[in-house]
């Protein structure tokens, strides 16, 4: 048996779910249950392994039940099942595990196991972060988002959700997006503000004060921009910004510049348009 926890305070509180050691997914597919990595807003996740291959995975667990969270956990994983892209963290496997102790199921995703994410490597220099690592990563994150702007609205780009799987870098952790179909009624409420708190667009920011503008694709846009100015400047790009702030080769500034415009409008408006800057300054490079 295996004890399974949101975090070691809970742990220490004695809030912990005695599961199996040995996880069955839906398709029946075995992984070996392995040790704690991290949490998050809709639950914790361990390492495990595919018994048959011995790929070594990541498994997320549903450790708070609750109507809204479980219809995100739900939402999380229907998206990962429709997004086939290098730079999006993919679903492998999905299935409920029995807590004998609570007598619950637990819901859980598997998924590729990351190496580490951005805001450590930036944090920490672990990679020498020059113009010949980081150009074709921005160009496969915004063919990632991309991807999921046909299906969802992230809302939580930040460095700690790209994901780095040796020399790929991912979006990852879907557990705030909105579908653009509108399958799924948004359950954060009219005035929650969905988002990474150092890391909202404007009009996320308005709405945080009680205006009505509305997130959308080209939020998506201002946050990755913004994480992508973080990684060439190692700041945050707040204030009023210029070329003079920027550390990264003067073709590449423009596409960016325009994507972090406070007025929206001039903004790419989705992943697939700010993907096409992207390009197009390369080849003017």
């Amino acid at each position: 048996m295996a004890l399974l926890y949101f975090d070691e305070v809970e742990l220490r509180r004695g809030r912990y779910y005695e599961v199996p050691d040995v996880l069955y997914g839906d398709d029946g597919t075995s992984y070996e249950l392995g040790s704690w990595i991290a949490r998050g807003g809709n639950g914790a996740v361990y390492e495990c392994s595919n018994r048959v291959t011995g790929d070594e995975l990541a498994v997320k667990f549903l450790m708070h039940p609750g109507r809204g969270i479980a219809r995100r956990f739900l939402q999380e994983t229907e998206l990962m099942h429709e997004m086939a892209h290098a730079h999006v963290v993919a679903l492998m496997g999905k299935g409920r595990v029995y807590a004998i102790n609570v007598r619950q199921r637990l819901p859980f995703i598997v998924m590729e196991r990351a190496d580490t994410n951005l805001a450590i490597t930036v944090e920490e220099r672990r990679l020498p972060i020059g113009p010949e690592t980081y150009i074709g990563q921005f160009r496969g994150l915004v063919a990632g988002l991309s991807v999921m702007h046909r299906h969802a609205i992230h809302r939580d780009i930040k460095p700690e959700n790209i994901l780095i799987f040796g020399d790929r870098w991912s979006l990852g952790d879907y557990g705030l997006c909105r579908f653009m179909d509108h399958r799924q009624q948004d359950i954060s409420g009219e005035r929650f503000v969905m988002g990474p708190r150092y890391w909202l667009s404007p009009e996320a920011q308005n709405k945080r004060i009680g205006n009505s503008d509305e997130v959308v694709r080209a939020s998506d846009v201002y946050q990755l921009a913004a994480v992508f100015w973080y990684v060439v400047t190692g700041r945050h790009p707040s204030g009023t910004l210029s070329r003079a702030d920027w550390r990264g080769p003067d073709w590449l500034f423009d596409p960016i510049f325009a994507a972090l415009q406070h007025n929206i409008a001039n903004r790419p408006q989705d992943g697939g348009a700010f993907e096409a800057a992207i390009d197009q300054a390369v080849e003017r490079a």
